[in-house]
């Protein structure tokens, strides 16, 4: 009777253990829904402004930015600025996320939160305001921006190796690490471009918009790239469990 008692103690805590280890995978599962969700957001983004734009009759501006202040049907008279809505909500969100996102290191850490605090700093000053808004704005806003985008680069081109290195295949870790390359490069690169875009070449164009819609679809491919990494290492799971190993 005692060796029946132990055999089925011993069977319930492997049941319990088996629950626990489901309970802590599907906890842990957030992490990899946040960072796939960051990706998403920001791939939507540039079309969801523009055709939600196109409901309230406003034409197709050169920049997102220039989204903020666009009036309904755009007549400049008071207006609900429809696509502010959006614009504003969807950095907000971002900029929530990337700073309540815990990296895999200290430095990681300080890039995401910095990334997070401009995202909203980049809502609240616009870089098109009307007369007597907010002195500066502008320049506030595209500082944000570019530090924004330098800050995920920066996570992308050098804090990688962190988590690649719970990557068995060596040849998966390079193709990894190439990608993270690329996309870390882009995001540095395109808002020093837009700056260039706005300042030099014809509106009329929309390079400003294109090069602006480029650096956040680079954004988006880094968190689609990095919850597929993690989520094939396991690294969440690891770290949690203190199975990391170098």
């Amino acid at each position: 009777m005692a060796n029946l008692t132990a055999t089925q103690n011993a069977i319930s805590s492997q049941e319990e253990a088996l629950d626990d280890q489901e309970m802590q995978t599907h906890i842990l599962s957030t992490y990899n829904s946040l960072r796939f969700g960051m990706g998403v957001m920001a791939a939507i983004t540039p079309p969801i402004i523009v055709l939600w734009g196109y409901l309230f009759h406003i034409t197709w501006r050169d920049s997102i930015s220039a989204y903020y202040f666009a009036p309904r049907g755009d007549l400049w008279e008071y207006s609900a600025y429809p696509c502010r809505v959006l614009f504003v909500g969807f950095l907000f969100a971002l900029g929530s996320f990337l700073y309540l996102y815990k990296g895999f290191s200290k430095r990681e850490d300080w890039a995401l939160n910095t990334a997070g605090i401009c995202a909203v700093t980049v809502a609240v000053f616009p870089m098109y305001t009307e007369p007597d808004y907010i002195p500066w704005s502008k320049y506030v806003h595209y500082s944000a921006a570019v530090v924004l985008f330098l800050c995920v680069a920066y996570v992308a081109i050098f804090c990688h190796q962190d988590t690649l290195k719970l990557l068995p295949d060596p040849d998966l870790r390079q193709r990894y690490k190439v990608l993270y390359n690329i996309v870390g490069w882009f995001m540095a690169f395109f808002p020093i471009i837009g700056l260039i875009a706005a300042r030099f070449l014809e509106a009329a164009q929309r390079q400003t918009f294109w090069i602006e819609a480029a650096g956040i679809w680079a954004f988006a491919a880094y968190w689609f790239i990095k919850s597929q990494e993690l989520k094939t290492s396991q690294a969440d799971l690891k770290a949690a469990t203190g199975t990391m190993v170098s």
